[in-house]
């Protein structure tokens, strides 16, 4: 049976899309809101095929949730260092449009189509032609954890693993014991919420990854919307799963004055270890040594006096992207995702600092300024228009900005 399709243009692509005139009789979903998550991904996977070219094989790559090839077929036609492009949905009309999409751009040759559920479709090349994917998407419709474990399985080693999750309520701390059962890790409502989604998703793919003596190298996160978007390379060996397990820990935060740090998992297990032994041990650059963990800015080691540490994780605490993979990008494309930004954990949000302090918000620039003429690193995130990374500790930052918003 065929479905009415209308031809809708994406990048450098033509895409045969469903026709939107009988809304019912929809037989598959197409998301044009998702342009520019794909507009992204294909400089992504651009910067990435240079790299591995070089080293001499031919490209491989799998769009397991495929629906009706909007990724998949831009790659074949767009990323021209990829040789071949599998295409995979249970939803058989889903991948009609999918290979008339092929067909009008000319694609048939490089295109291969399957119709099988995910997990099957990413295994099955490992057990019939003995042969990993260098890329593999993995893009559902809320979260990814069911098809990490096949997904991590069929990827080369040094090939790229990209990963979308869009149940963003449960990444950004609304639902902390979810995301627990999700993610293996507790999220965190906090400012800088999207950091703590991405590092849940690093997280869950590290102690997946580290089962089969595997691991990650994250290289590149963002956010659009409800989307949650990871890249990350694969490193096959013990070696790496034994790096990847020392990246693997904690965050401390203060819902009364805003403090937060990070801590190693081991760190972690000494806190709850001091605290059966009834201490309280402090110093200036390490968080109290006993639970319920009381902030060590504001409570003084007592519960009294301030907030209680709330407490995300484990997940990813090592770096969440790669300068040189971003210096690529830039070299492809002029996005103000790609601009050079330090890598400093937990970025503040000068909004929420701001209305806690019932003053207007002073420009981002000058606070950046402000804080470099202080003698602090500082720049921008990607990860929120209006949020910043710094050395600063919160009352410097704070103090800042009170300063300009007069």
């Amino acid at each position: 049976m065929s479905f009415a399709s209308t031809l809708y243009k994406e990048g450098k692509t033509a895409l045969a899309v469903p026709s939107l005139d009988e809304p019912k009789m929809i037989p598959a979903f197409f998301n044009p809101r998702g342009k520019f998550v794909r507009d992204i991904s294909i400089v992504c996977y651009s910067a990435y095929s240079s790299e591995k070219r070089a080293k001499g094989s031919d490209l491989t790559f799998a769009d397991s949730l495929a629906g009706t090839g909007a990724r998949g077929i831009r790659v074949a036609n767009e990323v021209t260092l990829v040789d071949r492009v599998f295409l995979n949905d249970i939803n058989s009309r889903a991948l009609e449009f999918a290979k008339k999409s092929a067909e009008l751009n000319e694609l048939e040759d490089k295109c291969v189509f399957s119709h099988s559920e995910v997990c099957s479709f990413l295994t099955s090349r490992i057990q019939n032609e003995g042969e990993r994917f260098d890329f593999v998407d993995v893009d559902p419709f809320g979260t990814p954890s069911d098809y990490i474990d096949s997904a991590l399985r069929s990827v080369k080693d040094g090939g790229m693993l990209s990963l979308t999750a869009t149940d963003s309520a449960l990444l950004c701390g609304v639902y902390p014991k979810v995301a627990l059962r999700k993610y293996l890790g507790l999220s965190l409502r906090t400012d800088y919420c999207h950091e703590v989604g991405m590092r849940l998703l690093f997280g869950l793919a590290s102690q997946m990854a580290m089962r089969l003596e595997t691991g990650i190298e994250p290289i590149f996160c963002h956010h659009d919307m409800h989307y949650f978007r990871v890249y990350l390379s694969i490193k096959v060996g013990n070696s790496h799963s034994k790096e990847n397990e020392k990246k693997i820990g904690f965050i401390l935060h203060c819902f009364g004055c805003g403090y937060r740090s990070i801590i190693s998992r081991d760190q972690f297990f000494s806190l709850r270890q001091d605290s059966r032994m009834g201490k309280r041990n402090y110093s200036d650059d390490m968080q109290p040594g006993s639970l319920p963990l009381i902030c060590p800015n504001c409570g003084k080691g007592s519960p009294e006096k301030g907030g209680r540490l709330g407490i995300g994780g484990p997940l990813w605490i090592g770096r969440i992207q790669s300068p040189e993979f971003l210096s690529r990008c830039r070299e492809i494309s002029k996005e103000s995702l790609f601009a050079e930004e330090l890598d400093l954990p937990l970025y503040y949000d000068l909004t929420s600092i701001h209305l806690k302090k019932g003053t207007s918000m002073p420009k981002i620039t000058a606070v950046l300024e402000k804080l470099k003429s202080l003698g602090f690193l500082a720049s921008r995130t990607h990860l929120n228009p209006n949020a910043l990374r710094t050395d600063a500790k919160m009352e410097v930052l704070q103090k800042a900005v009170l300063e300009l918003a007069r």
